[in-house]
C-alpha cells in the first residue's frame, strides 16, 4: 500500500491488517506468555482514549472472575494468571462499557464489518462465504475444528484461541475474560511485526520475559485497572 490514506477493505478499499497480526505463544515461556495485537475500546471505563493509544503496548494479566450479571464467562481456570502483551493497532469505536481491548484473533467474529475479509481473501470467500467466522459474526467459530475453514495463513492464530485462551473449552469459559492491565515498553517481538514504536516508549517499564528455566519476574510495577477484554 503506497497511500497511507487508503481506505480499509471494510470500507471498499485495499488496506487490511497483515496476516502476521495474530496472537502467538512466546517460545520458552512454558506457555505462560502470549503476544499479539488488539483494538483499544473507547468511551468506556478503562481509561483508554482511542487514537492516542495507537502503537502503545500493554501487559494483560487474566484474572479469575466471572461476569456478575448471570455468573457467566470469564477466564477458564487454565488461563487465569497467564499474561499477554499486546500492541494497539486499531480502535474499537463501537465498543464501550467495561471493555478495554478487542484482541485480534482470526475466526473470532467479523462483527459489523462483514465485507473486509471477503475482499482480502476473495478465493476463500468464493468457496465458503461464511468461513471467516463460521457464520457467527459475533463470537466466531465455536470450536477449534472451525479454524480449518479459514485461509491457511490465519489458522494458527485461530487455533491459539482454543489452545491457549481456552475459549469455551468448559463451563462457558473462557468467554470475555476479565484482566488487569498496565502500559509497558513494546517488546521487539511485536515491533518487528508492526514496524511501529511509540515515541515515548522508553518512558515505560520493560517487561522481563520469564522463561521456563528461570524465576525472573517483571522488575517494576504500576497501577493496574481491572476490566474486560473481548476475544
Amino acid at each position: 500500500i503506497a497511500d497511507p490514506m487508503e481506505k480499509s477493505v471494510c470500507d471498499g478499499g485495499d488496506a487490511a491488517a497483515c496476516t502476521s497480526n495474530q496472537p502467538f505463544v512466546v517460545p520458552g515461556t512454558g506457555g505462560l506468555l502470549s503476544m499479539g495485537f488488539a483494538a483499544a475500546a473507547v468511551g468506556g471505563v478503562s481509561g483508554l482514549s482511542g487514537d492516542d493509544n495507537c502503537g502503545q503496548c500493554y501487559e494483560l494479566i487474566f484474572v479469575d472472575r466471572k461476569h456478575p450479571n448471570g455468573n457467566w464467562g470469564g477466564s477458564h481456570p487454565e488461563l487465569a494468571g497467564k499474561r499477554m502483551i499486546i500492541q494497539v493497532t486499531n480502535i474499537g469505536y463501537d465498543v464501550g462499557g467495561e471493555h478495554s481491548f478487542d484482541i485480534q484473533i482470526p475466526g473470532a467474529g467479523m462483527g459489523i464489518f462483514t465485507q473486509g475479509c471477503a475482499r482480502q481473501f476473495p478465493r476463500t470467500a468464493q468457496s465458503d462465504v461464511s468461513a471467516f467466522d463460521c457464520g457467527n459474526n459475533y463470537g466466531g467459530c465455536s470450536d477449534k475444528e472451525g479454524c480449518a475453514r479459514l485461509p491457511e495463513e490465519l489458522r494458527a492464530g485461530c487455533e491459539w484461541r482454543y489452545d491457549w485462551l481456552r475459549w469455551l473449552v468448559a463451563g462457558g469459559q473462557t468467554n470475555n475474560p476479565y484482566i488487569k492491565f498496565r502500559r509497558v515498553r513494546c517488546p521487539e517481538e511485536l515491533t518487528s511485526i508492526s514496524g511501529s514504536v511509540p515515541l515515548d516508549d522508553e518512558e515505560w517499564p520493560a517487561v522481563v520475559i520469564e522463561t521456563a528455566n528461570t524465576n525472573t519476574t517483571t522488575s517494576s510495577t504500576s497501577t493496574t485497572s481491572t476490566t474486560t477484554t473481548k476475544a
